[in-house]
């Protein structure tokens, strides 16, 4: 008999007080959560269908928070799935208990929206990041930097707080310089795989934007911008929820209002962050635009729409054809190009576009 299926971005969370609420708004848009007040059903219907990992609170009826963990590794479906145990600070008792017991990891409370996400991406990406150590010292520092700023912005949309710029210039620059040296093909790779699909994502669109400015002459320190702009550019998807971030089919009216929120509130932490330059909010504001006014959140076409904006839009469609999501497999890259080329010449601005396509072939990147 084997084993069911493990859903890679499904998230178990039993806890039997209001601790619940506060950990399902802090995952929304990063994970499937899945809430269970109550130990024994949990037990029953994790084994039948395991999550890719469980959230353990400290109070778990009936019977307690470490007779429950001991439970969930006595089953043979549950014995490897991560385990996250959560504990208040005053009682660090529970930790060599927990360990003891079968957890994998734990965070004490109050803890920062971003120290949560990043437990769960560790445990879930531990395979991933620790295949990161065998690269070379600059594109492991392009990996690592950018990972760990972006699990820090996760506290932007909580708390107000923004990152200076300089500290994400600082993470993109080895991004930059391996481009610049015209090794970058293993970043791309290191987060194919990568369970953050915003991250996965915006690591993506800055890799590439950035190798768009390069083949068109632009400086390192304008590079360091495009690079920049695309790590943020996704940030207000942070606050969409998980299950419209990842619908499978095509989003209804009112899902589609939503997603579109995600523009605003990038632009809401830029101007929170106080010192990012107009280039950075081109990118980030314009990247939905299309040459006929049909995008959003403005309608501009035309002239109206300026380089950067133009370069963003060609690089972030052909990412999202190409990354690998829970619902899809990655799309070819040949293929999303000849999309691009053929049924989105209104959208798309074409000479970028080629241009695009050149640079891809040039780096034995299209398949």
């Amino acid at each position: 008999m084997q084993n069911p299926v493990t859903n890679k971005h499904s998230v178990a969370l039993v806890d039997s007080t209001s601790h619940r609420g506060e950990v399902e708004k802090a995952l929304m848009s990063f994970y499937d959560v899945t809430s269970f007040d109550d130990g024994k059903d949990a037990l029953k219907k994790l084994a039948a269908s395991p999550p890719a990992i469980i959230i353990v609170g400290e109070d778990v009826s009936p019977g307690g928070s470490l007779n429950f963990i001991r439970a969930v590794r006595g089953e043979r479906t549950l014995t490897e799935v991560p385990i996250l145990y959560i504990i208040d600070k005053k009682n660090f008792s529970l930790i060599a208990d927990g360990k003891a017991a079968g957890t994998s990891d734990f965070i004490t409370k109050p803890y920062r929206r971003s120290e949560i996400i990043k437990s769960i991406s560790r445990l879930l990406n531990a395979s991933i990041e620790h295949e990161w150590e065998a690269l070379p010292e600059l594109q492991q520092s392009a990996l690592k930097g950018t990972a760990s700023l972006f699990g820090n912005l996760a506290d932007v949309l909580s708390t107000g707080e923004a990152l200076p710029l300089s500290t994400v210039k600082d993470s993109v620059q080895p991004l930059v310089t391996a481009i610049e040296n015209n090794d970058f093909k293993s970043i791309l790779d290191g987060v194919r795989n990568h369970d953050d699909y915003t991250y996965a994502h915006s690591m993506r669109v800055a890799t590439m934007l950035s190798l768009l400015g390069h083949a068109a002459g632009f400086k390192n320190d304008e590079q360091l911008m495009l690079a920049s702009g695309g790590l943020l550019h996704d940030v207000g998807k942070m606050m969409i929820p998980h299950h419209i971030l990842n619908k499978p089919g095509k989003l209804d009216t009112a899902e589609f209002e939503i997603m579109k929120s995600h523009v605003p509130e990038t632009i809401k932490y830029l101007k929170a962050a106080g010192n990012m330059p107009n280039a950075i909010f081109i990118i980030a504001e314009q990247h939905h635009e299309k040459i006929d006014g049909t995008g959003y959140p403005n309608g501009l076409k035309g002239s109206e729409l300026n380089e950067l904006a133009r370069m963003a839009a060609v690089v972030d469609v052909f990412s999202a054809l190409t990354d690998r999501r829970v619902y899809k497999p990655p799309m070819e890259s040949g293929k999303a190009i000849q999309i691009m080329k053929n049924e989105m010449t209104t959208h798309l601005d074409q000479n970028f576009v080629k241009m695009f396509s050149s640079i891809l072939a040039d780096a034995d990147i299209l398949s």
